[in-house]
């Protein structure tokens, strides 16, 4: 009954707000937004939206064509966590929540998040696993999750992320193998994954004796022996390694 009602006062404010926004953006995301506002402590952000203004005015907000194409609140005292209706933003081409104290699991909504370019959410409090549902996100050139308190294993579907660019991990506690396919990531310039408790990074000789564009790796402070590349063809011995002791 309680969660009703919530739900209510947020169709209320929709309603409130309609007229204002009519022909911006829909009622689903203007919904979605103030949700977001409401569960991560949006009274004491850095910078806070004027709800009396049109969404298009509000702080880290991007419009096109009457649709939300970016959310931009880095380092603006997001606290708690993200809701489910976040994933009513379907048109999302940035997500930038980083450096934050956002906290629990991270969204499988973000699934949703088709048109999605860039993710990041570094610099929180999340804890678990990588979404294994990541895979839909097709189009993603930068994911970046590092100095989080992610843990498990990384989903093989990972490797189905064939856009992507960077991939930033650093400071978690991540472990286990990678996942096998990683030399699918034909577009991956940087892979960084220090810090962490991976035990078996092998399957990264595949991908660095494949790839013509990975350029850097970071993958020191591990539960691993010191990776042989010697023995990969000569792309390897391209390959820039971050801040290796």
């Amino acid at each position: 009954m309680k969660f009703t009602k919530y739900i209510l006062a947020f169709i209320c404010l929709g309603a409130t707000f309609g007229s204002l926004n009519a022909q911006e953006v829909s009622d689903r995301e203007i919904i979605a937004l103030l949700e977001l506002r409401a569960r991560t402590n949006g009274e004491n952000w850095t910078h806070k939206w004027d709800q009396t203004k049109p969404v298009r005015t509000w702080y880290g907000i991007t419009v096109e064509d009457g649709k939300v194409v970016g959310l931009e609140l880095s380092n603006n005292n997001l606290v708690g966590n993200l809701p489910l209706t976040i994933g009513n933003l379907r048109n999302l081409r940035v997500l930038d929540l980083s450096n934050n104290k956002l906290e629990g699991r991270i969204p499988v909504e973000l699934r949703k998040f088709n048109h999605l370019l860039v993710a990041d959410l570094s610099g929180n409090h999340f804890k678990g696993k990588i979404p294994s549902t990541i895979n839909r996100l097709k189009k993603l050139k930068e994911f970046n999750l590092a100095n989080n308190q992610l843990s498990g294993e990384l989903p093989n579907s990972l490797t189905e992320l064939q856009q992507l660019e960077n991939l930033v991990l650093t400071n978690n506690k991540l472990e286990g193998k990678m996942p096998l396919g990683m030399e699918q990531l034909k577009n991956l310039k940087g892979l960084y994954l220090a810090n962490n408790n991976f035990n078996d990074l092998n399957n990264l000789k595949t991908l660095a004796s494949q790839q013509i564009i990975l350029t850097d790796i970071a993958i020191e402070k591990n539960g691993f022996k010191q990776i042989d590349f010697s023995k990969t063809e000569s792309r390897a011995a391209k390959l820039k390694f971050s801040d290796l002791e």
